[in-house]
């Protein structure tokens, strides 16, 4: 690939910024220059793409191919704009199994190949491509709901459901609703617990950033000494649920969880905690849609309590009620992709086949930008050509 040039740096800085108008403009200026840079088409094709000129992005990306075979994100802007544009699953197929060439490993290419062969009928070969995402990633949860969505289609409730729930639970999403409402990131310092001051609410601080870097074992060891001076602490037994939760330990999650209950009927996180665990068990979705629903009262603004609220309500096969749900959890968060999936399931089910392909395709936008994913591609790109 050619060296970046000075003006194409700085469409890049523009882009990277935000200043979408700018950097159009700095790409410009840069073709001026040398028409046959794959840089300077490549981010022009994501800020078109950005602004949802799909034809044009489309043209650029192919610019940047032709000037450069290799530019792996020019590939993803224009395997993105096909199917945006939708109705050209041909071209979206041919260009998801190039980007799969050009980057072996990208779990994210076998995947939009998948839907793009689903979208095109291609059932069978749909299923091999997100199979092969899997093997590449087996905490994939997209390409999980993929499949989980081809057997709705296939086999009916009965078969997908299983599916779901694995996905779900490979969805980082869920876990971060639970950090949200004890109001952690998992970046505070905190010392070890050896070292942590006798005093309950720092205690519990404490327990709650361990259980947010996975350090479950710490956080049980923290709410413990927090419960052997005052067993009736709501919010210690709702983190103990939690790290019990986490370590599939569901009887004793349970039994934290309702006794936490027991003393602050509201506690979100123990409604989180429970919810969870009645989830996992097919013959208790009833319950679970009770937990979430209640969860969904306590903490109206946050979607994923409506997401798990609908995923229940699937399972107990009330799609009219799971789809308001959804749609709720979409209008409070456009980019949620399990909400689109789940919506997208609920579509099948009422026969809306064509409203489901469209909230997949929304999902693999949101997906893709979620995870910078253009930028990644960039840099690995621009970093090869600068060794």
């Amino acid at each position: 690939m050619s060296a970046r040039t000075t003006k194409a740096m700085l469409a890049e800085d523009l882009s990277r910024a935000g200043r979408t108008g700018s950097a159009v403009e700095a790409c410009v200026v840069a073709l001026e220059d040398d028409p046959n840079d794959p840089i300077a088409h490549a981010l022009l094709a994501e800020l078109l793409l950005r602004e949802d000129f799909y034809d044009r992005a489309i043209a650029e990306a192919t610019e940047a191919i032709e000037c450069d075979p290799s530019c792996a994100p020019a590939y993803l802007v224009l395997g993105l704009g096909y199917d945006r544009r939708g109705g050209m699953w041909d071209q979206s197929v041919l260009v998801w199994h190039e980007l799969a060439e050009v980057v072996p490993d990208l779990v994210t290419a076998h995947v939009q190949l998948g839907e793009a062969f689903s979208a095109a009928s291609f059932e069978g070969e749909a299923i091999e491509a997100w199979t092969r995402a899997l093997e590449l990633d087996p905490t994939e949860p997209r390409a999980m709901y993929d499949l989980a969505v081809a057997a709705l289609r296939r086999e009916g409730p009965a078969t997908a459901l299983p599916g779901f729930r694995r996905a779900g639970a490979l969805d980082p999403s869920q876990d971060e609703l639970f950090l949200d409402i004890v109001g952690v990131s998992g970046s505070e310092r905190v010392p070890p617990v050896d070292e942590l001051p006798d005093d309950r609410d720092a205690r519990l601080e404490a327990a709650a950033v361990y259980a947010a870097r996975e350090d479950f074992l710490g956080a049980t060891e923290v709410v413990r000494k927090v419960l052997d001076r005052g067993a009736e602490d709501a919010r210690a037994l709702a983190l103990a649920a939690y790290a019990y939760v986490k370590q599939e330990a569901d009887n004793e999650a349970m039994a934290c969880a309702l006794r936490a209950l027991q003393i602050a009927p509201d506690d979100a996180a123990a409604l989180y905690c429970l919810g969870v665990v009645y989830a996992k068990r097919p013959g208790l979705y009833r319950q679970a849609a009770r937990a979430w629903a209640t969860l969904a009262y306590a903490v109206p603004e946050h979607p994923m309590p409506h997401v798990l609220l609908a995923e229940a309500l699937v399972g107990l096969q009330r799609y009219a009620r799971a789809r308001e749900a959804y749609l709720v959890a979409v209008r409070l968060d456009p980019a949620c992709v399990r909400a689109r999936f789940g919506l997208a399931a609920v579509y099948v089910t009422e026969g809306r086949h064509a409203e489901a392909s469209w909230e997949i395709r929304r999902a693999a936008y949101y997906d893709t930008k979620r995870k910078d994913l253009f930028w990644r591609l960039f840099d690995d790109y621009v970093g090869g050509g600068e060794e």
